[in-house]
Parts: C-alpha cells; structure tokens; sequence
C-alpha cells in the first residue's frame, strides 16, 4: 500500500507541476501580445512643442549668458594686458639697474686701483670721473704712494670705451668733474724717502 500511495503523490506532483509550468508560458505569450499593441497606441515621448513667447525668452537667456561670457573674457584679457605691461615695466628697471650696477662695479675696481697707487688707464679716470665723481675724489684722497706702481689693465670693456668715444663725440659730458692732479694714479707723487 505504501507503494501505491507514493506512486500517486507523484502523478498529483506531476500534473501540478504541468499546469504551473503551462499557465506560466501562456501569460508570457499573451503579455508579449498585448505590449506591441499598447506601444502603438502611445504618442511618442520626446516631443516638445514651444510657444513664441517662449522661444523668444530662450533666446533671449542665450544672449544675455553670450554677453556674460565675452565680458568676462574681456576683463581676463584686460588682466593679462596689465600683467604684461607690469611685467615690462619691471624688466625695465631691472635692466636699469643691472647697468647701473655694472657702471658702479667698474667704477669700484677703478678706485681700488688708484688707492693701491697704481697706474691706471686715462679713459678708466675719465669714467670714473664722469660715473662717480665722489668716488672719483675719494680714491684720489685715500691714494697711497707705490715705490714701484704697476700698470694696471683698463677695467673697461670694449662697450664701455666705445660708449665713452660716443658720448665724447657727440658732445655730451654727463657730469664735470675736476681735473686728476695725476692722471697716472701716483706717478708724480713726491715723497721723501729714507
């Protein structure tokens, strides 16, 4: 008896199993039918329909963000123009002051030539003279005497000495200074010797 008990348990299952397994295919289906015509019926979703009004208040949107957008980049321009003509100014004085420390540099090792009481080039005492004036004067008091002065190489570069020759030329005399009382730095100093 067990055994026929189990035998139909089983066919029970088994038609159950049948009639799901069918339902389930024929709602598939019919739900596959019934979508294409719905689809067809719908209107399409990506339409959009604008009034005058409203496409002139677009348009008007655009053009104000359009202005927005060149003023702006009117005043990044402006910004840039003023960084750049601040930075050639800057580049302007630096180069003025890298000359003018040059000159002062020059300047300087044709004084300490002269306080050594050696003998210097007549366009080196001119520079100095016509650059330093005061330094000029200053050299000349704290000049030592030399047994023996050494002749000392010009410390002028050959565009220094030529922009002397054309200042010379054309005239100018940035600033007058007194004459050497030895132009040799030392050669005509008399001092008594023991």
């Amino acid at each position: 008896m067990d055994v026929e008990l189990r035998s139909t348990r089983e066919m029970r299952r088994n038609e159950q199993l049948t009639k799901t397994m069918a339902n389930k295919t024929e709602g598939q289906t019919a739900a596959a039918q019934t979508k294409p015509a719905q689809m067809k019926s719908q209107p399409p979703a990506d339409k959009l329909t604008l009034s005058r009004q409203a496409l002139s208040f677009l348009e008007e949107q655009n053009r104000k963000l359009w202005e927005q957008d060149m003023e702006r980049e009117q005043r990044r321009q402006d910004r840039m123009n003023d960084c750049l003509s601040s930075m050639e100014s800057k580049k302007k004085e630096l180069d003025a002051m890298d000359k003018a420390l040059k000159v002062l540099r020059i300047c300087q090792k044709i004084a300490a030539s002269i306080m050594k009481g050696d003998r210097v080039p007549p366009e080196d005492l001119k520079y100095l003279m016509d650059n330093d004036p005061e330094g000029y004067k200053m050299a000349m008091a704290l000049r030592r005497h030399k047994e023996d002065p050494e002749d000392v190489e010009s410390a002028l570069e050959e565009e220094d000495k030529n922009g002397e020759a054309e200042a010379a030329s054309s005239g100018e005399s940035p600033q007058s200074a007194p004459a050497p009382e030895a132009p040799s730095g030392g050669e005509t100093d008399s001092a008594p010797t023991e």
